[in-house]
């Protein structure tokens, strides 16, 4: 008997369940056989657990030819994800895994047809719910499929399914603060305690995203050239908590910032090295994945990082108490975009100053929120129209 295989006594000296563990699924579930049987006592018990375990792993050969995709998905998880892929990421295809676990579950690998996902994908449009992760996850999963010699690379039904289009997004007027709103803004987030307004402000003029400010070290600020560095991320799943996270390569930058807002975080961060001073042995401080302990800017009394849900949560009261526009915190990064667009900054520069793999990504979320430009095109032509019919006149 191995650690994965035991039995519980239901009746005394009589009839027992044995079980067999088999590790989990993708999405976290326990894969468990079980049978009951009949015999005279423990030691009984025992000899026919290893007959049980037996039977098990000659029925689990048996599906190492076709398994099921549910059974696939599991070894898919075991041996790829967990090794190769970001806690976030994995955590993300667990919610897409269950969609497909769903659907597809019980299905034989090489018995799924290409006709059958374009299938799932119609019915999920409707839905319109996490459709490209759940693309990319079966992809994979079918690509796993193929190198680990379980289907022929001619027979992988995803090669014939098109990828769904992603659904261009926009950023409406209520999701960011207009150039008319800003100036009342910053006035009011003075109310907001200090390393609030520091987090609040570097989000706003800087379009950071929440994570990427929370992330941030000495290390990756210039202090004399008011750059700062953005090339990680401070993420939170519930498999691994809090860590950080680097930032992929078209996400990498550098935001420069007004002096005065530089000046006033360079306080913050002398203060933050008095309280480590102060606090002694009670400093607990932040280690990255590798173990190495950094300094985070922005952190508690005892060094750990502010959750990124507890920026979320202050954000909002600061909105409901000063009775502003209800924006959320990540609409701070839509109204920078949004205020430089309206001061004729080049859409170009925007897009890196935000991160944005592909311009496009910019051109679609912003290129239609200034409708006093469109207005003020027209308002060009209507002078040019005027001044030609007075000279007709």
């Amino acid at each position: 008997m191995n650690d994965m295989s035991s039995f519980k006594e239901l009746i005394p000296n009589k009839k027992y369940r044995l079980y067999v563990e088999l590790g989990y699924d993708a999405a976290g579930t326990r894969i468990r056989k079980t049978k009951i049987v009949e015999c005279s006592g423990k030691r009984k018990a025992a000899d026919l657990l290893r007959v049980f375990e037996n039977e098990v792993k000659e029925s689990l050969h048996l599906d190492d030819d076709n398994p099921t995709f549910k059974d696939f998905a599991s070894r898919w998880t075991k041996n790829y994800a967990e090794n190769e892929l970001e806690a976030s990421t994995k955590e993300n295809y667990s919610y897409a895994m269950k969609s497909l676990e769903k659907h597809f579950g019980k299905k034989r690998l090489k018995d799924i047809t290409t006709f059958q996902i374009v299938q799932f994908f119609t019915k999920e449009k409707v839905q319109n719910s996490n459709l490209e992760k759940k693309y990319n996850l079966l992809k994979s999963i079918f690509k796993h499929a193929v190198l680990w010699k379980i289907v022929d690379e001619r027979n992988n039904p995803m090669y014939g399914v098109q990828k769904p289009k992603h659904k261009k997004m926009k950023v409406e007027a209520n999701q960011f603060f207009d150039k008319n709103e800003i100036p009342h803004l910053i006035s009011v987030m003075d109310n907001l305690l200090e390393h609030q307004y520091l987090i609040a402000a570097l989000a706003l003029l800087g379009g950071l995203r929440r994570g990427e400010v929370l992330a941030l070290t000495p290390e990756v600020i210039n202090w004399d050239t008011n750059q700062i560095h953005i090339k990680s991320s401070l993420q939170s799943s519930k498999q691994y908590g809090l860590r950080i996270k680097s930032t992929k390569t078209d996400d990498d930058r550098y935001v420069t910032y007004p002096k005065s807002l530089m000046n006033r975080l360079k306080h913050h961060y002398e203060d933050k090295l008095a309280l480590r001073e102060e606090m002694g042995n009670l400093w607990e401080g932040f280690k990255d994945g590798k173990g190495k302990e950094i300094f985070l800017i922005f952190s508690n009394e005892y060094g750990k990082p502010y959750r990124p849900d507890s920026v979320t949560q202050f954000w909002d009261r600061f909105i409901k108490r000063e009775k502003l526009k209800e924006v959320s915190f990540h609409g701070l990064r839509h109204s920078s975009a949004s205020y430089l667009l309206s001061e004729g900054v080049n859409m170009k520069v925007i897009q890196k100053r935000l991160g944005h793999k592909d311009i496009k990504t910019t051109l679609n979320m912003y290129s239609h929120i200034n409708e006093d430009d469109d207005k003020d095109a027209s308002n060009t032509f209507d002078k040019l129209f005027s001044d030609q019919n007075n000279e007709e006149k």
